[in-house]
This record gives structure tokens, C-alpha cells and sequence, in this order.
């Protein structure tokens, strides 16, 4: 058994189809056949079983597929801290990450763009979840990193908060106040809320709020989709709850409105988090510093956004 052999056998896996593994190794479907098959002879089992959409894993494969994923791993690790060595400025080797769904809408594109125009020989694979997916992916190796609002307490993960967010209340009706201005959790009273579901972090504050009857919302909905909050406020009338870096200036207007509240009362904590014990990828460093910033920057775009509201209202 050789790295070649598992590259090749990770790749078939992956890609389901030994033709397309050939292609991305750059060899002859039967060169890179035999040398599976020579895998399989070596182990005494069968990996794949052929079916009309191409190979499907056996259950020794899926379970050799997870035995195979830490050794290239680090292998592709210890080819990145040479290179290192000689060249410090320069990072190698791939990065598995994960991010919730209001990163994509706002975040990703920008801090990826910065990455891998500052780190060229990286590659990059993104992954969308909720929070227990993405923390199970990493519990998994399935993923280098996530970043999550999510508790700190998870057996077998290391987590450190990398960024505090406000939270904001978009609503698809006027409020009798100015957008952007600050609503007191009163000033929900009476508004159909989409909330999220228990298992959200930001769902025990709100409530909270509910119980103890500081808000009375003529009804609710549990939602647990971004995209799906921002669509049900402005298209049906309701009023959901969105952080900072999810709301852009296009999304806004007549039949959507936002509102902030008072300071440190509704905020998302976003964690980054990666197995216990394993060393993170100088990569990861470099990504998460960038991603820091485009979150820095998000916040001061929404500052703008509001003082920009103000001054058109000003001139009407």
C-alpha cells in the first residue's frame, strides 16, 4: 500500500465515477483502475461496487475512506510546514471549512476573494450548514474549522470566540419609528415574529423576552433558514431577526424595514472551532484574520447604511 494508491482510492470515493479520478490524477482510467484493484488484493476486500450511476462504496470502503482521511491530511500538513520552512511567507495544502448561511450572503465572497489573491496555493473547500452540522463535520474531519454561534461547552472541540455581532429586527411592515433607530423589546408587541427554533442560541433570549411577557407577539413562526426570514418578513408581513453582517443595502427599502436595539441586548457570538489537539492550519489563521475584518467592516457598512438613511430622510 502506497500514498499514491489512497490518493487514487480517496479520489474515486469522492468523485464516484473512476473515469473522473483519473482525470483529476492526470492518468489513464485503467492505470489508475489497477492500482485500486492492487489496493483491494492487498486488503482482501472490495472498496466499490459498480452500479448504473457509476461506483458506489462498500462498507469497508466508507470505512476505509475515514481511516485514510487523517493520513493525507497529514501528509499534505507536513508537505505545507516545509514549504513552510523555506519560504515562511507562503502557504500550502487544502482548507475544509464551514459557515452558517448569513456568512454566504454577505461575508464569504469578499474575505475569499482577499485569501486566495493573498494565498494563491491554497485551496479552499466551503461548506454551508446549521451549527450541530457544522460542529458534527468537524467532529468528523470532514472540516478543518467552523465558525458558529453555538455554545463553548463540546467535548472533543476547541472553541474560541472570534467575533460579537448585533443582532437586528427586520420587519416587512413600519414600525412608528425611524429604520435603524432603536426599538425597546415593547415595540414588538403586537407583531407576527419569526423566531428561531430551540436549538438556535439566539432562541432562549428571545424567549426569554416572550415568558416574561416584556413582548406579546400576536403570533409566531419558527423558521430556521436565513434566506426563508428574510422572504417571509418582506413578503407576508412579518418581523424576523437577522445579524448585522446578513443585511445589505439592496435588500431594503418600502417592503422591508430594519430596526436595532438597545446596545448588548440581542447579539450573536460567533466561535471558531476545530478538533482538540490538532494543530490549526496557518491557512485557517490567515483566513479567520481576514474574515475578522470583512466582519469589522460589515458593521461599519451598516453604521453607513443608517446615517445614509438619515440624511435622505433629512433632505425629503
Amino acid at each position: 500500500m502506497d500514498l499514491r494508491q489512497i490518493t487514487y482510492f480517496m479520489w474515486v470515493f469522492e468523485h464516484g465515477s473512476f473515469t473522473k479520478a483519473a482525470q483529476k490524477a492526470g492518468v489513464v482510467q485503467p492505470a489508475l483502475s489497477i492500482q485500486v484493484k492492487r489496493l483491494e488484493e492487498e486488503l482482501g476486500v472490495s472498496l466499490f461496487v459498480r452500479n448504473s450511476r457509476g461506483v458506489a462504496p462498500t462498507s469497508f470502503g466508507e470505512r476505509f475512506y475515514s481511516l485514510c482521511e487523517p493520513i493525507l491530511r497529514d501528509v499534505a500538513m507536513a508537505r505545507s510546514k516545509m514549504l513552510e520552512l523555506i519560504n515562511p511567507d507562503v502557504v500550502m495544502g487544502t482548507l475544509r471549512c464551514g459557515f452558517p448561511s448569513p456568512f454566504f450572503k454577505a461575508v464569504i465572497g469578499p474575505v475569499v476573494s482577499r485569501f486566495t489573491q493573498a494565498n494563491p496555493h491554497m485551496t479552499l473547500h466551503l461548506r454551508e450548514g446549521y451549527g450541530r452540522t457544522l460542529t458534527q463535520w468537524v467532529s468528523d474531519g470532514a472540516l478543518d474549522f467552523a465558525i458558529g454561534a453555538w455554545s463553548i461547552d463540546m467535548p472533543g472541540l476547541t472553541v474560541s470566540m472570534v467575533y460579537e455581532e448585533e443582532v437586528v429586527l427586520i420587519s416587512g411592515r413600519t414600525l412608528p419609528m425611524r429604520d435603524f433607530s432603536i426599538c425597546n423589546p415593547e415595540a414588538l408587541t403586537g407583531l407576527k415574529l419569526i423566531l428561531p427554533s430551540a436549538r438556535q442560541i439566539l432562541a432562549p433570549q428571545l424567549e426569554q423576552l416572550i415568558s416574561t411577557g416584556r413582548v406579546r407577539p400576536a403570533s409566531v413562526m419558527h423558521v430556521d433558514s436565513y434566506m426563508g426570514v428574510v422572504e417571509i418578513a418582506r413578503q407576508a408581513g412579518w418581523a424576523g431577526f437577522v445579524p448585522i453582517s446578513g443585511v445589505s443595502s439592496d435588500m431594503l427599502g418600502t417592503d422591508l424595514h430594519v430596526y436595532r436595539f438597545p446596545k448588548q441586548m440581542m447579539y450573536l457570538r460567533w466561535h471558531l472551532v476545530h478538533r482538540a489537539g490538532e494543530e490549526l492550519h496557518p491557512g485557517a489563521q490567515r483566513f479567520i484574520g481576514i474574515l475578522e475584518q470583512a466582519l469589522n467592516e460589515d458593521r461599519t457598512r451598516f453604521l453607513d447604511m443608517g446615517v445614509m438613511h438619515e440624511d435622505a430622510r433629512a433632505r425629503d
